[in-house]
Protein backbone atom coordinates (compact mmCIF):
# COMPACT_ATOMS: atom_id res chain seq x y z
CA UNK A 1 0.00 0.00 0.00
CA UNK A 2 1.32 3.68 -0.56
CA UNK A 3 0.14 7.01 0.69
CA UNK A 4 0.19 10.33 -0.10
CA UNK A 5 -0.54 13.52 1.19
CA UNK A 6 -2.62 16.06 -0.83
CA UNK A 7 -2.79 19.48 0.04
CA UNK A 8 -3.06 21.27 3.41
CA UNK A 9 -5.84 23.26 3.16
CA UNK A 10 -7.82 20.31 1.84
CA UNK A 11 -6.53 18.11 4.34
CA UNK A 12 -6.82 14.31 3.15
CA UNK A 13 -4.92 11.60 2.14
CA UNK A 14 -4.83 8.94 -0.59
CA UNK A 15 -3.68 5.17 -0.54
CA UNK A 16 -2.92 3.20 -3.36
CA UNK A 17 -3.41 -0.80 -2.62
CA UNK A 18 -4.25 -4.14 -4.04
CA UNK A 19 -8.05 -5.09 -4.24
CA UNK A 20 -10.20 -7.83 -5.18
CA UNK A 21 -9.43 -11.20 -6.38
CA UNK A 22 -8.11 -10.17 -9.70
CA UNK A 23 -5.30 -8.39 -8.29
CA UNK A 24 -6.08 -4.77 -9.72
CA UNK A 25 -4.57 -1.76 -8.23
CA UNK A 26 -6.92 0.76 -6.53
CA UNK A 27 -6.73 4.43 -5.20
CA UNK A 28 -8.55 5.41 -2.32
CA UNK A 29 -9.36 9.01 -1.09
CA UNK A 30 -10.01 9.94 2.52
CA UNK A 31 -10.81 13.59 3.58
CA UNK A 32 -9.24 14.34 7.34
CA UNK A 33 -11.79 15.62 9.16
CA UNK A 34 -9.83 15.46 12.77
CA UNK A 35 -9.04 17.98 14.95
CA UNK A 36 -5.42 18.66 15.71
CA UNK A 37 -5.39 18.55 19.28
CA UNK A 38 -2.57 21.40 19.66
CA UNK A 39 -3.91 23.98 16.91
CA UNK A 40 -2.22 27.57 18.11
CA UNK A 41 -5.77 29.42 17.97
CA UNK A 42 -7.69 26.98 20.87
CA UNK A 43 -10.70 29.27 19.83
CA UNK A 44 -10.41 27.79 15.92
CA UNK A 45 -10.84 24.30 14.97
CA UNK A 46 -7.82 23.22 12.82
CA UNK A 47 -8.39 20.12 10.66
CA UNK A 48 -4.93 17.63 10.89
CA UNK A 49 -3.00 18.60 7.88
CA UNK A 50 -0.46 15.79 7.20
CA UNK A 51 3.27 17.02 6.38
CA UNK A 52 5.61 14.07 6.23
CA UNK A 53 4.81 10.15 6.26
CA UNK A 54 6.04 6.90 6.56
CA UNK A 55 4.71 3.39 6.48
CA UNK A 56 6.45 1.14 8.91
CA UNK A 57 5.23 -2.34 9.63
CA UNK A 58 2.10 -2.34 7.92
CA UNK A 59 0.82 1.01 9.34
CA UNK A 60 1.51 4.57 8.29
CA UNK A 61 3.29 7.41 10.89
CA UNK A 62 2.21 10.90 9.74
CA UNK A 63 3.25 14.35 11.69
CA UNK A 64 0.82 16.70 10.94
CA UNK A 65 1.60 20.94 10.53
CA UNK A 66 1.81 21.01 14.19
CA UNK A 67 3.65 18.19 14.83
CA UNK A 68 0.71 15.86 15.93
CA UNK A 69 1.68 11.86 15.04
CA UNK A 70 -0.81 10.27 13.84
CA UNK A 71 -0.95 6.66 13.03
CA UNK A 72 -3.29 5.15 10.74
CA UNK A 73 -4.41 1.57 9.59
CA UNK A 74 -6.96 -0.28 7.71
CA UNK A 75 -9.43 -1.36 9.61
CA UNK A 76 -12.50 -3.17 8.20
CA UNK A 77 -11.11 -2.13 4.42
CA UNK A 78 -11.34 1.51 5.94
CA UNK A 79 -8.00 3.60 6.80
CA UNK A 80 -8.20 5.33 9.91
CA UNK A 81 -6.07 7.08 12.40
CA UNK A 82 -6.14 4.64 15.35
CA UNK A 83 -3.82 6.60 17.53
CA UNK A 84 -2.27 10.19 18.46
CA UNK A 85 1.23 10.50 19.68
CA UNK A 86 1.50 12.26 23.41
CA UNK A 87 3.57 14.95 22.77
CA UNK A 88 4.15 17.20 19.22
CA UNK A 89 7.28 16.31 17.17
CA UNK A 90 9.02 19.96 17.05
CA UNK A 91 12.49 21.23 17.21
CA UNK A 92 14.24 21.77 20.81
CA UNK A 93 15.57 24.87 19.84
CA UNK A 94 14.05 28.52 18.68
CA UNK A 95 14.63 28.64 14.92
CA UNK A 96 13.40 30.99 12.31
CA UNK A 97 12.66 27.77 9.99
CA UNK A 98 12.96 24.22 9.76
CA UNK A 99 12.47 20.71 7.57
CA UNK A 100 11.79 17.63 8.72
CA UNK A 101 11.82 14.03 7.66
CA UNK A 102 10.65 11.01 8.82
CA UNK A 103 12.80 7.59 7.95
CA UNK A 104 13.23 4.21 8.96
CA UNK A 105 16.68 3.22 10.07
CA UNK A 106 17.76 0.08 11.39
CA UNK A 107 13.70 -1.28 12.89
CA UNK A 108 13.07 1.81 14.11
CA UNK A 109 11.52 5.09 12.79
CA UNK A 110 13.55 8.21 12.94
CA UNK A 111 12.78 11.81 13.19
CA UNK A 112 15.23 14.05 11.73
CA UNK A 113 14.88 18.39 11.56
CA UNK A 114 17.19 20.33 10.00
CA UNK A 115 16.87 23.67 11.80
CA UNK A 116 17.76 27.31 10.88
CA UNK A 117 18.17 29.05 13.69
CA UNK A 118 19.34 32.71 12.33
CA UNK A 119 18.84 32.85 8.61
CA UNK A 120 16.83 30.48 6.42
CA UNK A 121 20.11 30.26 4.04
CA UNK A 122 21.80 27.93 6.47
CA UNK A 123 21.39 24.76 8.37
CA UNK A 124 22.94 25.39 11.96
CA UNK A 125 21.55 22.72 13.54
CA UNK A 126 20.31 19.06 13.20
CA UNK A 127 18.36 17.37 15.58
CA UNK A 128 17.25 13.56 15.23
CA UNK A 129 14.69 11.89 17.70
CA UNK A 130 13.81 8.47 17.79
CA UNK A 131 9.78 7.15 18.30
CA UNK A 132 8.95 5.07 21.09
CA UNK A 133 6.35 2.49 19.02
CA UNK A 134 4.29 1.98 22.47
CA UNK A 135 4.30 5.52 23.92
CA UNK A 136 3.87 7.12 20.62
CA UNK A 137 6.98 9.90 21.97
CA UNK A 138 10.08 11.10 20.46
CA UNK A 139 13.15 10.34 22.34
CA UNK A 140 16.39 12.53 21.56
CA UNK A 141 19.10 10.39 20.00
CA UNK A 142 22.69 11.24 20.76
CA UNK A 143 24.13 8.28 18.42
CA UNK A 144 23.55 6.74 15.38
CA UNK A 145 26.21 3.81 16.18
CA UNK A 146 26.62 2.15 12.77
CA UNK A 147 23.91 3.45 11.32
CA UNK A 148 24.27 6.88 8.20
CA UNK A 149 21.41 8.72 7.21
CA UNK A 150 20.87 10.13 3.64
CA UNK A 151 18.43 12.87 3.59
CA UNK A 152 16.54 14.79 0.69
CA UNK A 153 13.67 16.24 -0.75
CA UNK A 154 12.22 13.26 -2.44
CA UNK A 155 13.85 10.49 -0.43
CA UNK A 156 15.29 9.48 2.85
CA UNK A 157 17.37 6.44 3.36
CA UNK A 158 19.57 4.94 6.29
CA UNK A 159 22.54 2.53 5.65
CA UNK A 160 25.04 0.29 7.82
CA UNK A 161 28.12 2.28 7.32
CA UNK A 162 30.40 -0.71 7.83
CA UNK A 163 28.18 -2.54 5.03
CA UNK A 164 28.36 0.02 2.15
CA UNK A 165 31.98 1.43 3.55
CA UNK A 166 30.67 5.55 4.22
CA UNK A 167 31.50 7.64 7.73
CA UNK A 168 29.50 6.21 10.77
CA UNK A 169 26.90 8.30 13.01
CA UNK A 170 26.47 10.30 10.77
CA UNK A 171 23.49 12.52 8.54
CA UNK A 172 24.08 13.85 5.07
CA UNK A 173 21.60 16.33 3.86
CA UNK A 174 20.75 18.02 0.72
CA UNK A 175 20.13 21.65 1.04
CA UNK A 176 18.95 24.12 -1.24
CA UNK A 177 17.91 27.50 -0.87
CA UNK A 178 18.48 30.59 -3.51
CA UNK A 179 22.65 30.25 -4.55
CA UNK A 180 22.97 27.73 -1.98
CA UNK A 181 22.84 23.94 -3.39
CA UNK A 182 24.60 20.49 -2.63
CA UNK A 183 25.54 18.20 0.15
CA UNK A 184 26.55 18.38 3.61
CA UNK A 185 27.58 16.52 6.35
CA UNK A 186 26.50 16.55 9.96
CA UNK A 187 28.91 14.37 12.28
CA UNK A 188 26.68 13.31 15.51
CA UNK A 189 29.59 13.05 17.61
CA UNK A 190 31.47 16.33 17.13
CA UNK A 191 27.69 17.83 16.57
CA UNK A 192 29.77 19.78 13.30
CA UNK A 193 28.12 20.23 9.90
CA UNK A 194 30.67 20.81 6.69
CA UNK A 195 30.23 20.85 3.30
Amino acid sequence: MVMVLTSTSHPAFMFHRLSGAREEYEWIKQDCSLIDPPAPDKSQKHCMQFTNAIGFRCKFYALTLQGTLAVIEEVDSHLEITSLGTKRAIPSVSSKHFREYLVESDGEILLIFLISKKSINVVDVVEIFQLDLVRLSWTKMESLGDQTLFVGEQCCVSVSASKVGCKRNCLYFHFSHNTIHGWWLYDMKSGSISP
